[in-house]
């Protein structure tokens, strides 16, 4: 795990260093792909100010704590942010137990069919036909056009080379072009 310190006003220890990745160990207990970790130390008049923030794939969690003494701010800071993680683990948790067991419920329920024509041969049929305009724009334009409206695709004519493109959202809330070759 990679943990970026920012002492601002004050001079962090190898001691408090040591400390606070050994605290932080703890959490891993609670998530296993912890991606990026935190530690921004900071002295105002009589008080150090630890403000402690842990992002992972799924998760984010932040705490602060104030304390004259750095390495109990510390401390502090990782206990809060250790109750965070305990609370998220079992929310997570509960919610996919839950999905599971209506899962289970679902699955149970028994289907008649009641004339065989209604189901077909599995074929897959066209349900819904709508007709898009395709503008010309650029790719930065078509991003925003994106983001402004409720679909997850966005069929444009790219300015650049006047060929039709298609730009989607992915699963991962990142975008993907896609541009068709003749």
């Amino acid at each position: 795990m990679k943990v970026d310190y920012i002492a601002r006003n004050v001079t962090l220890s190898d001691q408090s260093r040591q400390l606070a990745e050994k605290k932080l160990a703890k959490i891993t207990k609670y998530f296993n792909d912890i991606i990026d970790v935190r530690i921004e130390v900071s002295q105002e008049r009589h008080l150090h100010v630890v403000d402690l923030s842990v992002k992972g794939k799924d998760f984010g969690l932040q705490s602060t704590a104030q304390n004259k003494d750095v390495t109990s701010a510390i401390q502090e800071a990782v206990d809060k942010l250790e109750i965070q993680a305990r609370r998220a683990k079992t929310r997570l948790k509960d919610h996919k137990q839950r999905a599971g067991s209506e899962a289970k419920i679902d699955q149970g329920w028994a289907v008649d069919v009641l004339e065989r024509e209604s189901i077909g041969a599995g074929e897959p049929r066209i349900v819904e036909r709508s007709s898009i305009p395709i503008k010309p724009m650029s790719i930065e334009e078509a991003v925003l056009q994106l983001d402004d409206s409720s679909y997850n695709f966005l069929v444009f004519r790219n300015a650049s080379n006047d060929r039709v493109n298609v730009i989607y959202r992915r699963v991962d809330k990142n975008l993907g072009l896609i541009t068709p070759e003749l």
